[in-house]
């Protein structure tokens, strides 16, 4: 893979089957738990931070009912570069992600 978002869920089949009820299908089949990738290709990327907050912030309490809090869920910026790795995140996405008490977590590796 090259650079992507996901969103990732940390929690066993039940509760993966119990979060693809509300979220959808997972873009992961492992038994790592829940995730949804967007990838560099997809029309959404450029605003993959936004789709990931709106997302889980209009769910969020379906999501507490079955047993899913903030502190499982991280948001990845996972980046292939060459040469020089840079990147900017908006004060306002970054400020949403915080008040929604998520961790933004960033992985780069070089091609």
């Amino acid at each position: 893979m090259g650079t992507a978002y996901e969103i990732r869920i940390n929690c066993n089949e039940q509760g993966k089957k119990n979060i693809e009820g509300i979220l959808g299908v997972s873009s992961d089949d492992s038994s790592m738990g829940w995730s949804l990738t967007i990838e560099e290709s997809s029309p959404q990327f450029l605003d993959a931070l936004n789709v990931f907050t709106d997302l889980i912030s209009s769910n969020l309490q379906k999501l507490n009912k079955i047993g899913i809090k903030t502190d499982m869920i991280t948001f990845w910026y996972l980046y292939e570069y060459e040469q020089q790795c840079n990147m900017e995140f908006w004060p306002d996405i970054t400020k949403r992600i915080g008040e929604l008490g998520i961790v933004l977590c960033i992985s780069c590796w070089e091609k």
